[in-house]
């Protein structure tokens, strides 16, 4: 738990949206070799509002990282932030997957740092069955992937 902590905590304090963010997390994802989808669309909170588009990064097991929900609902109750659950009550997101090609340039312009100064996120590796796309149980609609509109790989 605590590398969990210091690890959410090390990316929260950078200066990122969520798509940003998303890019950040999934290079560190990509380096750790954990499975995971970045995503885009929209997020329904409903004790605190809508955004769109917004940006998350879905792990295979159901659970999501999302750590800009807060930038623009606030801290209300409800609001996620870090690691939340699938079936997070009254959070409803939505959105289409898109590809993050791995660019340490890249890396670093989001982040003034290299991915050798976060550590590992092997603690993100479920032991849960892992859920097939067709039969993943949730709250949001997937789309075919998208090419990253930041890419310069077609």
């Amino acid at each position: 738990m605590l590398q969990e902590s210091h690890w959410l905590a090390s990316l929260d304090a950078l200066r990122l949206e969520c798509d940003g963010m998303t890019r950040v997390i999934s290079a560190l994802l990509q380096r750790d070799g954990i499975a995971h989808t970045p995503m885009m669309g929209s997020l329904n909170v409903e004790t605190a509002g809508r955004i769109a588009p917004h940006c998350w990064v879905e792990l295979e097991d159901g659970r999501r990282i999302d750590l800009r929900a807060r930038m623009w609902l606030g801290d209300k109750p409800g609001v996620p932030h870090g690691i939340v659950p699938a079936h997070a009550v009254d959070v409803r997101y939505e959105g289409a997957t898109f590809q993050v090609v791995v660019n340490p340039i890249v890396f670093w312009a989001l982040t003034d740092t290299t991915m050798d100064d976060f550590g590992s996120a092997d603690f993100l590796a479920s032991s849960a069955p892992v859920a097939h796309a067709g039969t993943r149980s949730g709250s949001r609609s997937r789309k075919p992937p998208e090419r990253d509109p930041c890419s310069n790989v077609d």
